[in-house]
Formats: structure tokens, C-alpha cells, sequence
């Protein structure tokens, strides 16, 4: 969403002078806003109303991608999908319709994204449709986890909602309803208790957007619609006419997938962006990539075209509206069958929001280091690590009550870019930093789980001109009674790597520390294993990747560094050529034995000091 209008591009072909856009354009961001905060304060579970594990978006009647709020780019960025399937399958949509849609093969991103979207008529006339995809903390699955890694098809995966009527008239249809609460667990306690506070939030957004047509007129509104979007097009085509004409490509890794022998050898994504600034347009292939695989990973379309527009974005003028306009300016070249791409029914795609999705994105926003400086950014965190694990079980404290969740103990993994380090609470990139961090003390309350520690690992970001932020560790464990727990770890063989010189950040990981002290490194990078009282799992999130060449990055950013316990001293004269002494006002840079050092270095790497 744009911070600020280009008043100049405005002028040069809207009916509506540029301070009422401007004004029209705030009104329908902040009617998304309300959205989100409608169901930030009323959703039940701990993934929707802690960690903010979803997103709100506008878009026209006939679909075209309009407003975004903070969404999380796997989510917003191909919202535009799941009304164009409702109006495909459905010829009798009226005001105060409700619709779910959470299959991958009809718009969504995946089968535990649940997105509610309504038609907003006014005057009998339908204009837009609001939508909220939200991650379930139970989505009817075989097994108690909203992501199924194991399941090579849709039919081991739960329910799937090509688009279903939930409300006419405003009132829940009950057999839809019944049905969700019987085979989502804790489908009263919890799951119903997300879909009203979904519900709660499309209905505040259709609410304000009929206020917005009260006070300024349905045919303003409309007008400013068109304008919005042609005003998107025309910011994205400006930013891409001024950018090398060339073609960039990347290849981002995923880890080994052992899962059915899906890819045993590990996951090469590889990005062509054909960057044509005569056109005004941008062109990613995708197309040389490998098969659907055996497996949950494989990408569902929006997931893919959500990878490659916000891997694009990333890397250009953040006031450029992220709407049609923009979007039409991106050209995507995809296989059907392949595991990015579009999927081949009824192929798996249970953890299409994450892991190959992250590869994706690294791939795409790390190609743009190819032009130097100050374009690209360093790979990130590319998958979800224990931290982000799944718990379920039952609550001694409660009388033996079910729970089920997924936690977000969120830090590190953050890519460096031109100009700044990587954000220590990103989380994974495909989130785009927009999700929040679980309190674990509140996780605590409401499960009956012990934190023993959290904490950002020293040493383990990326070396760079501007490093990746530090990986961390978490350790938790149930109190009385055996947890069920599963997880979809990366990065343990192949961690976020550097650009421009920048190097990989530290790897993943997961063990188990046992009753006795004793560590179980056997494991799996992703599984479900079954967690006693008095065991703890270890989850280690990667670093991220570092950008430029360490040896330039100023020296009193590695002392500041080394005080703040980023890095240690010996990382600093290892991996920066920086020594530093104790002196007795503190720490302090040897600049003498600094310049010697990273001398000797950059004639080592054959690189300038």
C-alpha cells in the first residue's frame, strides 16, 4: 500500500484532481485496516489473534486486486484468484452473501487458509468484494497439523472448499456450518469462534465502504476505482522504464525431501527475469524447475505468482500501489505440473505458503543483485522452523480440555539489503515481517507448555557490508502430559545465502534434549513426533544472508555489533578483519591492526578492503 501519493503522475491524466485520490485512496486502506483489526480483537486462536496470521484485501466486483492492507504477501498478493473462481462457479450472488474458499485449486493459496469474501452491493449495484484469508489452527486434516508435508495429494489433506456459500442474507447457512464443527477439532470451542471474527471483518469492511459511497457518491467511487489502478500501472511503469534493460537469474535451494523419496538430492529453484524497461514490463520465467513432487510442498498458483510479484516489489519504490495496475506490468511464464507453477490436480500443496514458497521468494529478490548495487536483497529465512511448530494435546489445567495451535516464537533469519542489516523479527520471507511474535509467557497461560529459552544466537547472520540479522534458539517442552508435535524445518543443509560478496547466514535445525540430559539429533528436518513430559524440542531458525562484501562494512557498525552481542570479537577479526580491544574506557576498534588485517584479507579473497 502506497505511504505517499506522486501528485505529478496524477495530474497527467485523472479526472479526479490528486488531493481527493489521495483522500479516496486513505479512506479504502483504512477500510481494509478495519478489517483487520475487526478480527484481530475477536478471532479465538492464538494464530489469528497473537501472531497475525492473515490478511485483508479489497479488491473490484469483477476481482481485479484494488486494496491491501498489511497483508502478508503469500496471502494478498493473489487475492484477486479466489472471487474471480466464486463469480466462475456462482450466477446468483446477492447482497449479503457469504463465501469460504480455501482450496488451492480454486484461487487460494492453501487448504488451511480459510478465506471468507463478500459481494458489497450498493443501490443494488455489486462494486467489490471484501476478503480475509486467515490461517486455521485446525483445518480438518488426518493429522493434528494445518500443514500435511506427507500428503501427496489433496485427499489426505482435509476438507477443500471450491468456493461454498456460508451466508445468504447475512445468515450463516447452517449445514455448512455443522459440518466444519464436526470435523475441525475444536471446531465450536475455537474454529467457529475465527470464522464469526472472520465474518465480523468482511462485514466492517462492506460497511465502510458503503459510509464511503454515502459521502461522496457511488459514481465518484467508481471512477476513483478505474484511476486507482490505471495509477498503479502508471507508477510501476515509470519505476520499470528506469532500470537496466537485461535479463537476471537466480537459483535459491531447499533443503532434501525425504518425505515418499519426493527429492531426495534437495530442491534447486531458478528464476529468469527479463527486464525489458522499453516495454515497461517485467517478465519472470519460472519454467526450468522440476516436477510436481510426491509431496505437500508443491506450490499452488497463487502462492506462486504471491512469491514473484513480492520478490519484485521488494525491490522497487514501496509507493507504487500494489494493485491491478502494478501487477499487470509482471508477466509470469509457468508450467502446469511443475512444483512452482501451477499444480497439477489433485496434487499436494498443504505447505504451498512456506518453505518452497520462501526458496521462491529468495530466488526472486536475490536475482536483483545482478545490477549492482543498491538493487537485490539477500535470501532469507526460507522455511518454517520448529518455533513455528505445531502443538496439540490435552491441558491438565483444564480437566484434560483439548488445545491445539501453532506457535510463532519468531526471531532472526532477516536478509541484509543496500543500506541496512536484516531485521532481527522477519520471521520468514514470504510473511514479508508483517506477522507478530508469540508472548511467550501468554503461550504459556493459555497452554500447558514450559519456554526454558529464547534467544538470538551469536555469530550466526550472514557476514556482508550490512549482515543478515542472527539466527536464534528456542527450547520448550510440555508440563504433565505428552505433547504431539509437528514441524517443517529448511535451511539445515542449505542456509540463506549472501549476494554481492555477502555470505550465507548460519543453518537450521531441530533436536530433542531427553529427561536425562541427553540429546536426540536423529530427527527428521520435518516430521511429527510425539513429545513426553520432561523432554524438550530445540528449534534453531537460520541467519540470514549477508549483502555486500564484509570487509567494507564500517567498523564501529562491527563494534556496535560485538557490544550488542551480535557478534563476538572473533567473529569481528574472522569474518570482518575488524580487531577490537579491551581498553579501559570499554571496547574500543584497533584501527591500526584493522586496516593491516583486512589488507591481508582482501588480498586472500582477491577482493578490495
Amino acid at each position: 500500500m502506497s505511504d505517499s501519493i506522486d501528485t505529478e503522475t496524477m495530474e497527467r491524466s485523472f479526472e479526479i484532481e490528486p488531493y481527493l485520490m489521495t483522500i479516496l485512496s486513505k479512506k479504502f486502506e483504512m477500510a481494509s485496516r478495519e478489517m483487520t483489526q475487526s478480527l484481530l480483537k475477536s478471532a479465538r486462536s492464538g494464530v489469528i489473534n497473537v501472531a497475525r496470521d492473515f490478511s485483508s484485501a479489497i479488491t473490484l466486483y469483477d476481482g481485479r486486486q484494488f486494496m491491501i492492507d498489511e497483508g502478508l504477501p503469500c496471502h494478498a498478493a493473489n487475492i484477486q484468484f479466489t472471487p474471480q473462481y466464486t463469480l466462475g462457479v456462482f450466477d446468483d450472488i446477492e447482497e449479503g452473501d457469504c463465501f469460504l474458499t480455501n482450496s488451492s485449486f480454486a484461487g487460494c493459496t492453501h487448504h488451511a487458509d480459510y478465506t471468507l469474501h463478500v459481494p458489497v452491493f450498493y443501490d443494488g449495484e455489486p462494486l467489490f468484494w471484501t476478503a480475509i484469508r486467515a490461517h486455521q489452527a485446525d483445518c480438518a486434516a488426518p493429522e493434528p497439523a494445518t500443514y500435511l508435508p506427507w500428503a501427496k495429494d489433496i485427499y489426505e489433506e482435509g476438507i477443500h472448499f471450491p468456493s461454498v456459500r456460508t451466508q445468504e442474507n447475512y445468515e450463516d447457512k447452517d449445514d455448512i456450518i455443522r459440518m466444519c464443527k464436526l470435523n475441525i477439532r475444536l471446531g465450536e470451542e475455537q474454529w467457529y469462534g475465527d470464522y464469526l471474527g472472520q465474518v465480523s471483518g468482511v462485514r466492517t469492511g462492506e460497511e465502510a465502504i458503503h459510509e464511503i459511497c454515502d459521502e461522496y457518491g457511488v459514481d465518484l467511487v467508481k471512477t476513483f476505482s478505474e484511476e486507482w489502478i490505471e495509477y498503479g500501472e502508471r507508477m510501476m511503469r515509470q519505476e520499470i522504464s528506469e532500470l537496466p534493460d537485461t535479463t537476471i537469474q537466480h537459483t535459491a535451494y531447499h533443503d532434501p525431501i525425504h518425505i515418499n523419496d519426493a527429492a531426495p538430492d534437495g530442491v534447486p529453484i531458478t528464476v529468469k527475469l527479463d527486464i525489458r524497461p522499453d516495454e515497461e514490463k517485467i517478465v519472470a520465467d519460472i519454467r526450468d524447475n522440476m516436477e510436481n513432487i510426491p509431496a505437500g510442498f508443491n506450490l499452488s498458483k497463487a502462492t506462486t505468482v504471491a512469491s514473484i510479484y513480492g520478490g519484485i516489489f521488494a525491490n522497487l519504490d514501496s509507493n507504487i500501489p500494489h494493485n491491478n495496475g502494478s501487477i499487470s506490468r509482471i508477466d509470469i511464464k509457468m508450467d502446469k505440473g511443475k512444483i512452482v507453477g501451477e499444480p497439477e490436480y489433485p496434487v499436494g500443496t498443504s505447505v504451498a505458503t512456506t518453505n518452497i514458497n520462501d526458496t521462491l521468494y529468495n530466488a526472486v529478490q536475490a536475482s536483483f543483485g545482478q545490477l549492482g548495487e543498491p538493487y537485490g536483497i539477500a535470501e532469507g529465512n526460507p522455511g518454517m522452523p520448529p518455533q513455528w511448530g505445531v502443538i496439540s494435546g490435552s491441558d491438565f489445567r483444564r480437566d484434560g480440555e483439548q488445545y491445539i495451535n501453532q506457535l510463532f516464537h519468531t526471531a532472526g533469519g532477516g536478509p541484509g539489503v543496500h543500506g541496512h542489516d536484516g531485521w532481527n523479527l522477519l520471521g520468514i520471507v514470504i510473511t514479508g515481517g508483517v506477522m507478530y511474535r508469540d508472548s511467550l509467557e501468554i503461550d504459556e497461560q493459555k497452554f500447558p507448555i514450559l519456554i526454558k529459552r529464547n534467544h538470538l544466537l551469536q555469530d550466526s547472520g550472514g557476514p556482508g557490508k550490512w549482515r543478515g540479522a542472527p539466527g536464534s534458539v528456542s527450547e520448550f517442552g510440555p508440563r504433565e502430559d505428552p505433547m504431539s508435535f509437528s514441524y517443517y524445518c529448511n535451511a539445515a543443509e542449505f542456509p540463506p545465502q549472501g549476494i554481492l560478496g555477502g555470505e550465507a547466514g548460519d543453518k537450521a535445525g531441530m533436536y530433542i534434549v531427553n529427561e536425562d540430559g541427553s540429546e536426540n539429533h536423529d530427527l527428521p528436518t520435518i516430521g511429527l513426533e510425539e513429545i513426553d513430559p520432561g523432554q524438550t524440542v530445540v528449534g534453531l531458525i537460520p541467519g540470514g544472508g549477508g549483502y555486500g562484501n564484509p570487509l567494507e562494512r564500517e567498523t564501529e557498525m562491527i563494534l556496535h555489533d560485538v557490544k550488542e552481542g551480535y557478534v563476538s570479537r572473533d567473529g569481528a577479526r574472522e569474518d570482518y578483519g575488524v580487531v577490537i580491544e579491551e581498553t579501559t574506557s570499554g571496547l574500543a576498534v584497533d584501527s591500526e591492526a584493522t586496516e593491516k588485517l583486512r589488507e591481508e584479507m582482501a588480498e586472500e579473497k582477491g577482493v578490495t578492503a
